[in-house]
């Protein structure tokens, strides 16, 4: 019997046992997504601006102070430093250098530490402080001196130790006092030696308490100098230096070293501050030990020491010698002429060759015969002749301190092999100082614009006339101490006491005794009557009656005048003599003085 199978369904029950979620609306739904966006925002405003954060940038740091300077002045930098970030800066460590070769003062003494430290625990956000360092920068014109300042510090929480720098660049832009440092480019062991050194005052105002103090080459020894300085031969001191005044000092001995060898010489011009000398200016030269085997010398108008004036005549002389035991072939001569005062158009180079575009002199074997075999010993000249101009160069403050130099090398290159591989020369320089006269007039006048006139004129016999002098003076080149001008009246003459002197100037007086005026100025200046500025004028007022003798000519009224000085430069005694005045020499009545 087959099985009855009956298939009874079962009931799906799942339906029942999972329960749907709520459905939710869309306004719902709007704003969960506005919210979880809000929420997101303000968790990352919170990150990058609420809490704790630092930025390198935020910490600032500079120095102030002038980018352009005059030698020797005193700088002040003024360090600046701030926080702008969010976070606290501790442990700030700030460390200064001072520019190359500056000079510091501290209580009122040189201090020998080129660079300041401080420190600062802690520099809150927001906040910000200075400090000022003081020193004084020495070089040259156009150097470039550079402060340096440097900060190490910690930020916040971090770690890590953070590090600024910053620095300023000052232009040295004029020096108040040039240094003219002549030192021999080349020289013989054990031979005598000069260096000179010329100085000037180039500001508008005196500089007070000035020391040079030279530093010489090992191997040099000190001989003597002009002016004397103190006893170690190595400081000379300048009280006071004037506007437009300078000097020179000359310093003699004698150089060893080997050939080859350099030997440097520095020369520092400091100044008294406060007590305390300090570096000023600096200058230096270098000499090179030369080869024996060829000498030169240099002599002007039979002198090392000649003081030319405008107009003069230069009759130069080179020496050259063969030291050696050996015969030199292929010897060449060349001087050098620099300077504005030469007038080159004046030029007479004798049997050498003149080459304009170096302003050199050549003599060559076919010039000098002796040049293509210079035997042993054997010695020689040759000459040359110019003139210096005969007055300086318009638009020029005086030319103060003008000076002109010839320089002399004699060289060949044939040398024998076991004495060098190549050329040997041997130079000489000459400097010469140029004295500057100034321009000396006179004038007299019976109708003047300042004082007008008084008297007849033609001057009659018994009748008073006046008359009024006048001393101008223009001072193209150096100053000049020690400035006078004086004349003597002869018997017969008056004097008024009626005097006029520009301001500031010294009254010119009468001695009754002497019967000499005098105008007594001290200190003539560089430049007075030049480029627009006003000369010097002295005048006073002196009158004559003529007696029944003198009718039918002019009368003597001053003589024996003349202006005399010292060249401030040059050190050279000035005097200019006028002509004697009489009344037949007035400038605005010509010729019409004599006596009716």
């Amino acid at each position: 019997m087959e099985p009855n199978f009956q298939v009874t369904p079962i009931p799906d029950t799942t339906k029942s046992l999972i329960t749907p979620p709520p459905k939710i609306s869309r306004h719902v739904l709007k704003w969960l997504i506005i919210l979880a966006l809000a929420l997101f925002i303000a968790s990352a405003g919170i990150f990058w601006f609420g809490g704790p954060s630092f930025r390198e940038s935020g910490v600032q740091m500079s120095i102030d102070g002038p980018t352009q300077i005059g030698v020797g002045d005193e700088v002040t930098y003024k360090i600046k430093y701030s926080n702008s970030t969010k976070s606290k800066l501790s442990n700030l460590r700030f460390s200064f250098s001072y520019p190359d070769e500056s000079v510091v003062l501290k209580d009122g003494e040189v201090s020998l530490n080129t660079k300041e430290t401080f420190a600062i625990e802690t520099l809150e956000a927001g906040q910000s402080g200075e400090k000022e360092f003081r020193a004084f920068l020495v070089g040259n014109r156009g150097d470039i001196k550079i402060a340096k300042l440097s900060l190490i510090y910690a930020a916040g929480n971090l770690r890590t130790e953070f590090q600024k720098d910053a620095s300023l660049a000052t232009t040295i832009t004029s020096i108040p006092v040039s240094l003219t440092l002549s030192v021999p480019p080349n020289q013989i062991s054990g031979q005598p030696i000069t260096y000179i050194l010329d100085y000037r005052n180039e500001t508008n105002n005196s500089i007070s308490d000035l020391r040079f103090v030279f530093d010489y080459p090992d191997g040099f020894t000190y001989q003597s100098a002009t002016p004397a300085g103190s006893g170690d031969g190595q400081t000379w001191n300048v009280a006071n230096l004037n506007k437009g005044q300078g000097s020179r000092i000359s310093i003699n001995g004698v150089l060893n070293g080997q050939q080859g060898e350099t030997k440097k010489l520095s020369v520092t011009l400091q100044r008294r501050i406060n007590g305390a000398y300090i570096d000023y200016e600096k200058t230096a030269g270098s000499t090179v030990i030369s080869s024996p085997l060829l000498g030169v010398d240099v002599v002007v108008n039979d002198s090392k020491e000649y003081t030319a004036v405008t107009g003069d005549t230069l009759n130069y002389t080179v020496k050259y010698s063969n030291t050696s035991n050996y015969t030199l072939a292929g010897v060449a001569l060349a001087v050098k002429l620099e300077g504005a005062m030469y007038d080159i158009g004046s030029l007479d180079s004798g049997s050498g060759y003149f080459d304009g575009g170096t302003n050199t002199i050549i003599w060559n074997s076919a010039a000098i015969s002796d040049f293509s075999s210079l035997g042993p010993n054997k010695r020689g000249q040759a000459t040359f002749k110019i003139k210096t101009k005969p007055g300086f160069p318009s638009g020029t403050a005086g030319a103060q301190n003008s000076f002109i130099k010839a320089t002399a090398r004699i060289s060949t290159a044939n040398v024998p092999r076991e004495i060098s591989d190549g050329e040997v020369f041997s130079t000489a320089s000459l400097i010469t100082k140029i004295s500057s006269q100034p321009t000396f007039a006179q004038l007299m006048y019976y109708n003047d614009q300042a004082f007008s006139s008084s008297g007849p004129f033609p001057p009659q016999v018994g009748k008073e006339t006046f008359f009024t002098v006048h001393w101008q003076l223009v001072n193209p080149g150096n100053q000049v101490t020690e400035a006078r001008i004086s004349g003597v009246l002869p018997a017969g003459v008056n004097w008024k006491n009626i005097t006029s002197v520009g301001a500031g100037q010294a009254e010119i007086t009468f001695n009754k005794n002497t019967s000499e005026v005098v105008w007594n100025i001290g200190s003539l200046p560089s430049g007075v009557g030049i480029n627009g500025t006003n000369k010097y004028d002295g005048s006073f007022q002196i009158s004559v009656t003529p007696q029944a003798n003198q009718k039918g000519s002019g009368i003597l009224l001053l003589k024996n005048v003349k202006f005399s000085g010292i060249d401030s430069f040059t050190r050279q005694s000035i005097i200019i003599p006028a002509n004697d005045l009489t009344t037949d020499d007035t400038a605005d009545q010509v010729e019409q003085g004599i006596v009716q």
